[in-house]
């Protein structure tokens, strides 16, 4: 069986129809993750029974009545947020080699969605270089969401407390940085057909860091 993501006689050209398609479908993670995230940030940390809410019969500075009751503190589950992104850093993965990429459930179902299309052949070096930047922002995206078990793994392997197992090691700022730049980047891919990581891949190729050119990847 041919496979859609690559040029039926040689590997080092992908299909940007396929590519654009299967970053529309990854572009749906980072926005749910962003809504449930931003829902998170601007909620309150303590849920409170109602049940238990009484009148004090005082009141604060401010005249505002002061009523008291039973709270905990919010504790939030990521686990489905967490195998969405393990979803998306496996396709991100197996799509880098040629020899894996047949993996990748995305991509024949983004062939199929393009079979009629004309194909639009571009490098493959590029693309890899971007989904490897696509791989560093998703997995420090895990990270943050899953410290404790990481650290664990981490020191564990090492055999030293490497990482904190009390506290998140990972920067408080790691979502606010990573959820943004993987939406902007996989709406960019998708709906207006640029690629920022081709785009970083040519500026390195200028500079001497990379020997591979690519006359598309700046349009």
């Amino acid at each position: 069986m041919i496979n859609p993501l690559f040029h039926p006689m040689t590997y080092d050209q992908v299909n940007d129809n396929v590519v654009r398609t299967r970053a529309a479908m990854l572009f749906l993670v980072p926005v749910s993750i962003f809504v449930v995230f931003y829902h998170t940030i601007n909620a309150s940390p303590w849920i409170v029974d109602p049940l238990t809410i009484e009148d004090t019969w005082e009141t604060n500075a401010a005249g505002q009545i002061v009523y008291a009751g039973e709270m905990v503190k919010q504790v939030y589950d990521w686990s489905v947020q967490t195998y969405l992104l393990l979803f998306v850093l496996f396709e991100m993965m197996v799509t880098q080699s040629h020899r894996t990429a047949w993996l990748s459930p995305l991509m024949w179902l983004s062939g199929a969605m393009n079979r009629h299309l004309k194909p639009v052949y571009r490098p493959y070096q590029p693309k890899k270089f971007a989904w490897k930047i696509g791989t560093v922002l998703v997995a420090a995206c895990i990270a943050f969401f899953n410290p404790v078990p990481i650290a664990e793994s981490v020191n564990s392997v090492l055999r030293t407390e490497l990482l904190s197992t009390t506290s998140n090691w990972m920067p408080g700022w790691t979502p606010i940085v990573t959820i943004p730049l993987c939406l902007v980047f996989m709406w960019l891919e998708a709906a207006a057909g640029w690629c920022a990581g081709c785009w970083m891949h040519s500026m390195l190729v200028k500079v001497g860091l990379f020997k591979e050119s690519c006359s598309t990847c700046v349009e």
